[in-house]
């Protein structure tokens, strides 16, 4: 045998061994997803409170892993809309009358069939409006595919069941079936029939769910299914019948029907395959009470036999404690060792943290508190933004007409509005809670800072613009790019009961920085005649923290600050504005963003929300594009209706143009003064209207940088008036 001969059988040898083991570990992997049971038990309209009558559940979560979950959908919520959203790992859209399923039968074969064009499937559960259902979800905001996670599951085997309703007299109440189904709308098995139900006059609508009966029917279910919903209804049937009810009645039904679930939920865990099985515990949807208060979040549980305190952490949310329901179906689908590209929604994390159960309660209380004060303060602090601007106008309209203290105590305002953002920055490090404390806290801590900049500015107005805005923008960034632990938790940041951003920089917090480090920049070179490469380094360091996945990742926030940073680095460099730059601005402002999804995608390890919806565009096309696009129109429109920061943007315009026309010279006059800072304002203005044009809540944006447009041009405008009486 020659030396080719041999090398020729070592390396056969050598690859089937290799294969075989390949093999082996492949069929392992199959076979440990084939023993895998997924059992979600939906109780939906409970809250936080309500776990602690349910003692069992209670010793679960000491077990295993809770969070808070955001239960926001498609448009306006609903909650068949959240339970659409959690089977689809996207925002879907659903009504109740695309939620209804019904059990396999004669009556329901040729309706399918008729409706679809499909042969009805032998047994299981359908929904035999899914046509409508995915009409529905196209013409969304997001595209949901419905059925999702059913299809994904079946396509690979895996059996889904659906066991359990929340029907009330006539209405047939099914929403659960939109987790489990297929894209054809099916569910493999289940019972979803009147069965499960039992007459109880004492119970509201004279209707109760049959726990034993239940309880029978999941052991059937557990020997042949994967995923396993189970509807408990009870609660929903409760939420339904409340008004006939007096508080104290009310209350005695939940607490009774919360043991009963407890009970269940007992009963379900004893049946588990310690090993293999996970225990979902979801609420779809918060109580009318809870919602009432602000308490929109809703409590998740995951159950997988483990012996340790824990809460769960999703890359949706960058946050320890709170989820998506979007996350819901990734993390099934993750048990099965099985992905679909077409949901948004991360795989859950679970993380230690001892007492648990208290921390998601000081994390929820934090979340409510700063939801429920947040338009208050902020619609305050927007009608003082207004009156102060407006009051300001007229000093310099009816100068020598007023007395001469006006302009000092109109010129301390003016810096308050300057002051504020920086002060709501801080005010989380103070942990209050009530309301009346947070106003005074914010009055006290605005005036310190304010006589303290006076104090240290020597009578030089440039100095106060310039200390001001060291403040904001220093603190800022430094918060960035720690974790931003302060703008989470800011009146002025974002709200993850809203769910529009739960981490980086959000819209509100964007939009002043780029307008202070305008301000700044131009400030700094008016005030100590620095390089002018200098304003323009900083512009890249600030656009590179605004876009920068790990940091800010506002990709709206990117394309406003390259742009209007780009504008004035122009400006600066005496270069005339022209419509080729203007292309080269776009251009630039494109290739920014592009950068920043490369190293999302390829370089970071918590991927943002820019890599997922690259990832989207490359699996669906070019259709998510117009979804974004439309999304964000959309919400523009809906908040330039509503928010009173359309009122801030419009009380702006009106005084600059005032200014501009009248009294004659003014703007021109302030201009030629400081005409650095007019190159910083020329650039707030570009950074208003790019900004309220690529972003979805634009009107904000504008709001916000247009604040230090006004009211540093204001204030030098007084100071030089009240230098002169």
């Amino acid at each position: 045998m020659n030396i080719k001969t041999k090398c020729l059988i070592l390396t056969l040898v050598l690859v089937i061994t290799m294969a075989t083991d390949i093999s082996h570990g492949l069929r392992t992997q199959l076979s440990d997803s084939d023993n895998v049971r997924v059992v979600m038990v939906v109780i939906s309209r409970i809250d936080l409170d309500d776990l602690e009558k349910m003692p069992y559940v209670r010793e679960l979560i000491d077990k295993g892993s809770i969070a808070l979950m955001n239960t926001r959908a498609s448009g306006k919520n609903s909650e068949f809309k959240s339970y659409a959203t959690i089977g689809w790992g996207t925002r879907a859209e659903a009504s109740h009358a695309t939620s209804c399923f019904h059990g396999i039968d004669d009556k329901t074969g040729p309706i399918y069939e008729r409706r679809t064009g499909k042969k009805m499937f032998e047994n299981g559960i359908i929904n035999l409006d899914i046509n409508k259902l995915v009409v529905q979800n196209l013409n969304g905001e997001y595209g949901a595919m419905p059925g999702i996670l059913g299809q994904v599951l079946s396509e690979n085997g895996y059996k889904t069941a659906l066991i359990g309703n929340g029907d009330v007299e006539d209405v047939r109440l099914t929403p659960a079936g939109l987790i489990a189904m297929d894209l054809d709308g099916h569910i493999h098995s289940g019972d979803i029939s009147d069965k499960l139900i039992k007459k109880d006059s004492t119970r509201p609508f004279g209707l109760k769910t049959d726990y034993k009966l239940l309880l029978d029917k999941f052991k059937e279910e557990y020997l042949s299914s994967n995923l396993i919903v189970i509807e408990t209804g009870d609660t929903i049937r409760l939420e339904r019948y409340k008004e006939n009810l007096r508080p104290e009645i009310y209350e005695k039904h939940r607490i009774s029907i919360l043991n009963e679930i407890d009970d269940f939920i007992r009963n379900v865990v004893e049946n588990l395959d310690k090993k293999d099985a996970k225990l979902i515990i979801v609420t779809p949807y918060p109580s009318d009470k809870a919602a009432s208060r602000g308490d929109r979040l809703t409590p998740f549980i995951i159950y997988e036999g483990n012996d340790g305190e824990q809460v769960l952490y999703s890359k949706t949310t960058r946050r320890n404690g709170i989820v998506g329901n979007v996350d819901v179906a990734p993390t099934v689908l993750s048990y099965f060792n099985l992905t679909s590209d077409k949901m948004t929604g991360r795989v859950l994390q679970s993380v230690p943290q001892q007492n648990n159960l208290n921390y998601i309660r000081s994390l929820n209380r934090r979340v409510v508190n700063t939801s429920t004060q947040r338009y208050r303060v902020l619609y305050s602090f927007a009608v003082y933004q207004i009156i102060i601007s407006v009051l300001a106008l007229i000093l310099i309209i009816f100068k020598n007409r007023l007395p001469v203290n006006w302009y000092k105590y109109i010129s301390l305002a003016l810096v308050g509005n300057m002051v504020v953002p920086f002060v709501l920055l801080l005010m989380p490090l103070f942990g209050v809670t009530n309301i009346v404390i947070t106003y005074l806290l914010l009055l006290t801590i605005t005036s310190i800072v304010i006589l303290v900049i006076y104090s240290i500015s020597e009578g030089n107005p440039l100095n106060v613009i310039l200390y001001t805005m060291s403040l904001l923008v220093l603190g800022l960034l430094f918060d960035i790019v720690s974790g931003q632990n302060l703008i989470k938790n800011s009146l002025l940041g974002y709200d993850p009961i809203i769910g529009a951003r739960y981490y980086g920089i959000g819209n509100e917090y964007m939009g002043v920085l780029v307008g202070a480090v305008l301000v700044l920049t131009t400030v700094l070179m008016e005030r100590y005649h620095i390089n002018k490469y200098v304003p323009i380094m900083i512009y890249g360091l600030v656009a590179v923290i605004v876009g920068f996945p790990s940091f800010g990742a506002n990709v709206g926030g990117t394309i406003t600050a390259v742009i209007a940073f780009l504008f004035v680095s122009v400006r600066l460099l005496e270069k005339k504005i022209n419509f080729k730059r203007l292309v080269y601005m776009g251009l630039a402002a494109i290739f920014a963003v592009g950068s920043m999804a490369l190293i999302d995608l390829f370089v970071v390890k918590n991927k943002s929300h820019l890599a997922g919806a690259i990832n989207q565009i490359i699996s669906n096309g070019p259709v998510i594009i117009y979804q974004i696009i439309a999304r964000k129109v959309a919400m523009n429109l809906r908040l330039m209706g509503v928010t009173i920061w359309s009122k801030v943007l419009l009380s702006a315009v009106v005084v600059l143009s005032i200014l501009f026309y009248k009294p004659i010279g003014w703007f021109r006059k302030i201009s030629i003064k400081y005409p650095k800072l007019a190159l910083g304002w020329s650039g707030i203005i570009v950074a208003c209207i790019i900004g309220f044009a690529v972003n979805d809540s634009g009107t904000v944006v504008a709001a916000a940088s247009v604040i230090f447009l006004t009211s540093t041009m204001l204030y030098l405008i007084i100071e030089d008036l009240g230098r002169k009486q």
